[in-house]
């Protein structure tokens, strides 16, 4: 990781938009070039992510799902800014629409068709050993070429083999508890999507 001054950092942030920021500042920015910057804290000086930043992390899943085959962000650079404390990864975004900002503005949208694709795409990357702990569907993308992909990847795991049924069930608890997406479903379409999740 490289280091980034806040000389650096401020050069950036002219021109930039905060997509994301909480109490403890901003979380995601997006460049006048067009590229990402996302900002992660320490949260605790005993944490474990002060061996191993989720910035790292963020990079190291985006390789192996490059590997496997599965549009994500393409990373350009890390690095590590010391006051305030951030892991930073610098990144090219993935193109195309979320899925909840499909279900939002595309009234037109094959809600069968498209649910039907993300029971597979889901049971594929079980089946690849990926398990997505921020699996909604704001964080899964519609691509230009018509592949659904992920973002916000630092949480996650590669596991190398197959899930659990354990943890295929948990996945998609996690899926399932955003309402406000689920809101939009026609009921039908969700009771199907139910059906053949698995």
């Amino acid at each position: 990781m490289q280091p980034l001054s806040r000389e650096q950092y401020d050069i950036w942030r002219t021109g930039a938009q905060v997509l994301e920021k909480d109490a403890h500042g901003e979380k995601v920015l997006r460049l006048a070039d067009g590229t990402f910057l996302k900002l992660f804290r320490r949260k605790s000086w005993f944490s474990k992510t002060a061996f191993h930043p989720p910035a790292k992390r963020f990079a190291e899943n985006a390789a192996e799902l490059q590997r496997l085959g599965i549009p994500c962000p393409h990373v350009i650079q890390l690095y590590q800014m010391s006051e305030p404390y951030r892991s930073v990864v610098h990144y090219e975004p993935l193109a195309g629409e979320t899925l909840r900002q499909l279900m939002s503005n595309d009234t037109s949208l094959d809600q069968l068709e498209l649910f039907a694709r993300l029971a597979e795409f889901i049971t594929k990357l079980h089946d690849l050993g990926v398990y997505f702990r921020s699996l909604h569907m704001g964080n899964i993308v519609l691509t230009p070429d018509n592949e659904l992909g992920l973002i916000d990847i630092s949480d996650m795991r590669c596991l190398g083999r197959p899930l659990s049924r354990r943890m295929r069930d948990r996945n998609y608890r996690h899926l399932l508890r955003y309402e406000s997406d689920w809101k939009r479903v026609n009921p039908y379409v969700e009771t199907l999507f139910m059906f053949n999740k698995r």
